[in-house]
């Protein structure tokens, strides 16, 4: 296996194996390098595209397009967006409320709340730190779902508009013949 060519090249087909072994590079690099200020963001950036390039590399080799990747990210970019929107207005809606009544905005602007509106705040708050929680984890259950799939997909056992099919049956072959049983047929 080339690993450069598994992470890096778009072109051509890859094996499950090869697939597993590049979500694993891009999960670790994440959890390890996203962190780091500046230089998490570049590599960050960078494991966009390995992902990107192993999953349409896996989608190829079961004869489908590559541009079946952007699914996910409009998927999950929407359920992101959904949920800003969603969390600014639970947010927003209690502050209205309590400049909307008289005296209100007196009460916002010296701190001095009621147990009532400062009770509305927080149920706010809450409801859309919840909103957000939500819409996050549905988004990152869609790339869950997505990044299975990919990995169970079934091979085009013959070449393909994408390239020739990648051979794991070389390996048995080999451990086969260094067992000195005779080689397998096909």
């Amino acid at each position: 296996m080339n690993l450069g060519h598994t992470l890096f090249s778009p072109n051509g087909r890859s094996t499950q194996n090869e697939y597993w072994l590049g979500v694993l590079i891009v999960v670790l690099g994440n959890v390890f390098l996203a962190p780091l200020p500046v230089i998490g963001a570049i590599f960050w950036i960078g494991l966009i595209y390995v992902g990107a390039v192993v999953s349409a590399k896996r989608l190829h080799d079961a004869g489908k397009t590559g541009w079946i990747h952007l699914i996910p990210w409009v998927i999950s970019l929407s359920l992101m967006g959904f949920g800003v929107v969603a969390a600014g207005g639970a947010a927003l809606v209690p502050v209205l409320d309590m400049i909307g009544t008289p005296g209100g905005w007196e009460m916002l602007e010296s701190g001095d709340l009621s147990p009532k509106a400062t009770a509305q705040l927080v149920s706010g708050g809450l409801l859309a730190a919840g909103g957000l929680l939500l819409f996050w984890s549905l988004s990152a259950l869609t790339w869950v779902v997505y990044t299975i799939w990919v990995g169970v997909l079934s091979s085009d056992q013959d070449d393909n508009v994408y390239g020739p099919a990648p051979r794991q049956t070389v390996y048995a072959q080999a451990a086969t013949r260094s067992a000195g049983a005779p080689p397998a047929e096909g």
